[in-house]
């Protein structure tokens, strides 16, 4: 056979055939120079799937996003190209939307009941005082990552693909058995060698050193040994002190909040249930006659080659379809649903278990509710020093002195660096706007007032600059002369060894 192989290939008709087999390569691995031209362009093109530009530009800003996060830091589309992550960014969608595509032509395709189970595990997607999905907050949380509902499902059913098929590949994987003989081959390997040691003694030890060594020593390692700047401020802080009392909360304020919030503060009634969704009514039908029969809700989801949709404990809130939930909602236990006409197809339910509700009572609740208006009550006395601290300011006063009008604290940080550090090395806490803010402000100068979020408010004084220095030779000639010494000692046992 490998003979009239070879033959063949030999011959002008292999030739001929080679040929015609390499102008199909071109004319088929082309098709996205060539013909480009007369369609939309793509950035990457992988089988039926492409990205434009439009989402090539969208989706690099995101990287770009998440890398700005991560190094705490802005980061240019230069830095990016600079560090080759433009192109690995396309090597690896490239490989990826290959390998969906391929995916997808071989008909492994998830249905749609996976893809809403995991928009149902998004909390950002629901209402947290009523816990219902809200469509409003849906659009805004897919809009504010610049994604739309079509990109959001068509991610999840990627990411399920390519959890299902690395499982099928992982489970099905079988080493070859050359590996078990090569790991054998090396454990069993044993080898004789002769060796000594080259000492200290051997080789010398240097002596002491003299202060033109160590200054020369200290000029080498200057990046290392020199201090950095730091600045020490005055705080104002519009807050209450550890030992000022806590704001009174009345008992009609708590009666007034308890009223306003009791729907949302008690605990729904839940249930537990299975739902199988089909296309059309008439699957659905047969599917609630078989659920009615007896038959396991599992076995009928087998046979109908479909996801069962599985609810422990669940409130009616968060049941993703609404007219699902409300159906739901409406069984006894054991009862199988008429077939529930929904977004996703015609949907069956059976009901296992219902959890009765709980309301909460004014005195259940009244510690969380008291918490809550003293918290306000806070933040409403806070802001009021505020206004009162920038009136001051605009009468001609001075920190301190508007510190004082508006009753205000006014404390002193210890010294800090630019990455917010203490001279132990220990990081100091305080609001990154603060710090910020101490390293744009010249000594003396002074800040407006700073929103750290969440009821904060600060103003800075820059009191004092201590800037980055080498410390003088008497400071560090110790521990400098030590290190000094190894390095020589290390330097003469290198040279004797070789």
């Amino acid at each position: 056979m490998i003979t009239h192989f070879r033959n063949f290939a030999k011959s002008k008709w292999a030739g001929g055939l080679f040929a015609l087999i390499i102008l199909s390569f071109l004319i088929v691995g082309a098709q996205s120079d060539i013909f480009a031209s007369l369609g939309p362009r793509h950035i990457i093109s992988a089988g039926d799937r492409s990205v434009d530009s439009n989402q090539f530009r969208a989706d690099f800003e995101r990287v770009r996003a998440n890398l700005q996060e991560q190094a705490g830091r802005p980061v240019s589309y230069d830095d990016m190209v600079n560090e080759n992550l433009h192109q690995q960014y396309l090597d690896s969608q490239t490989q990826r939307l290959g390998f969906l595509s391929w995916a997808w032509k071989n008909g492994i395709r998830p249905g749609k009941e996976l893809v809403l189970t995991e928009i149902r595990k998004i909390p950002a997607f629901f209402n947290q005082i009523t816990g219902q999905f809200d469509q409003d907050l849906y659009t805004q949380a897919l809009a504010q990552q610049n994604l739309t509902s079509e990109m959001l499902e068509q991610d999840l059913r990627d990411q399920y693909v390519t959890a299902h098929v690395g499982s099928a590949v992982f489970a099905g994987l079988q080493a070859p058995r050359v590996y078990a003989a090569l790991l054998a081959g090396q454990a069993l390997e044993t080898r004789d060698g002769r060796w000594f040691s080259v000492t200290q003694d051997m080789a010398g030890r240097a002596g002491a050193p003299t202060d033109a060594q160590l200054t020369a020593f200290m000029k080498e390692n200057e990046a290392r040994l020199r201090s950095p700047e730091f600045r020490m401020i005055s705080l104002v802080l519009f807050t209450p002190g550890p030992s000022d009392p806590r704001p009174t909360v009345t008992e009609e304020q708590i009666q007034e909040r308890y009223e306003f919030r009791k729907a949302a503060l008690a605990d729904p009634e839940k249930r537990t249930f299975v739902t199988l969704t089909v296309p059309t009514k008439e699957a659905a039908d047969k599917i609630a006659a078989d659920l009615r029969a007896g038959k396991a809700p599992a076995e009928v989801a087998k046979a109908n080659n479909i996801q069962l949709g599985d609810y422990k404990g669940t409130p009616q809130a968060a049941v993703g379809d609404p007219a699902v939930g409300a159906a739901v909602f409406g069984l006894a236990v054991d009862q199988v649903s008429a077939p529930i006409q929904g977004r996703l197809g015609f949907t069956v339910a059976k009901l296992a278990a219902i959890q009765a509700g709980q309301a909460v009572t004014l005195e259940s609740a009244r510690p969380a509710l008291t918490q809550e208006l003293q918290a306000e009550a806070v933040k409403a006395a806070t802001y009021a020093k505020v206004e009162q601290f920038e009136k001051a300011r605009q009468e001609g006063k001075n920190l301190a002195d508007a510190a004082t009008a508006a009753k205000a604290r006014v404390i002193q940080l210890p010294p800090f660096t630019q990455q917010g550090q203490l001279p132990d090395g220990q990081p100091m806490n305080a609001p990154r706007q603060v710090l910020e803010s101490a390293y744009t402000l010249s000594k003396g100068g002074e800040s407006d007032v700073i929103d750290a979020g969440d009821g904060q408010y600060f103003a800075v004084r820059l009191d004092d600059i201590r800037p980055s220095a080498l410390p003088t030779l008497d400071e560090v000639r110790a521990p400098l002369g030590q290190q000094w010494t190894l390095r020589e000692n290390a330097r003469l046992l290198s040279a004797k060894a070789e």
